[in-house]
């Protein structure tokens, strides 16, 4: 059957991501730079596709996506009631370490940290949620969308990283390499993925 072509993106830039900070399923609101990567990467999209009637759109419900998500629609002149804020796609859970700076939790949470580090993939944090547990809701969520559906996906890095790597049929080792500024729109298009500019 094969995986949808999908439009992924990060939401824009957050006060928590300037300030270091583990976000997970916690909140922080989007910056002035955070809503002016939103409108731009809105404009990225634009120049990729000018037809919207068919586009699926998916966001986190989490504050940031959202917020991300009405800016991308309100940009592309797509009417907001076609977002479906979906749990499947909401940021990893980073538990204890969530509101709190990777120096304070390398400090005070000295052995979850190292353990963690040791084991990134298959560790699963005090009140949260291991790599692999999160993979497994992402699977099951992305099959249940075929090869001749389009999707706009408005999400996290963690989960995004996640997505890319299922999509690409990568290790769990390359997986975790991944990364997504929150101004890098990507196109997963039959197992590959390119830069959206």
């Amino acid at each position: 059957m094969g995986y949808p072509k999908i439009i992924l993106l990060r939401h824009g830039e957050t006060l928590w991501n300037r300030e270091g900070r583990y976000q997970g399923q916690k909140d922080s609101p989007l910056t002035p730079k955070g809503e002016h990567q939103a409108r731009e990467n809105a404009h990225k999209i634009l120049k990729y596709i000018n037809n919207f009637d068919k586009l699926l759109i998916f966001s986190s419900p989490l504050g940031r996506a959202k917020s991300t998500a009405f800016i991308l629609c309100d940009e592309l002149g797509i009417h907001r009631d076609r977002i479906s804020f979906d749990k499947s796609i909401q940021e990893f859970n980073f538990g204890i370490f969530e509101g709190k700076t990777k120096a304070f939790c390398q400090e005070h949470y000295a052995d979850v940290f190292n353990e963690r580090e040791a084991n990134k993939w298959f560790y699963e944090i005090e009140q949260g949620e291991s790599y692999v547990k999160v993979a497994e809701r992402l699977k099951s969520w992305l099959m249940q969308f075929n090869s001749k559906q389009t999707l706009l996906v408005i999400a996290h890095e963690m989960i995004n990283r996640i997505l890319r790597g299922l999509y690409l049929g990568l290790s769990t080792e390359e997986t975790l390499t991944l990364r997504q500024p929150n101004s890098v729109v990507f196109l997963l298009h039959e197992n590959r993925e390119e830069i959206v500019t």
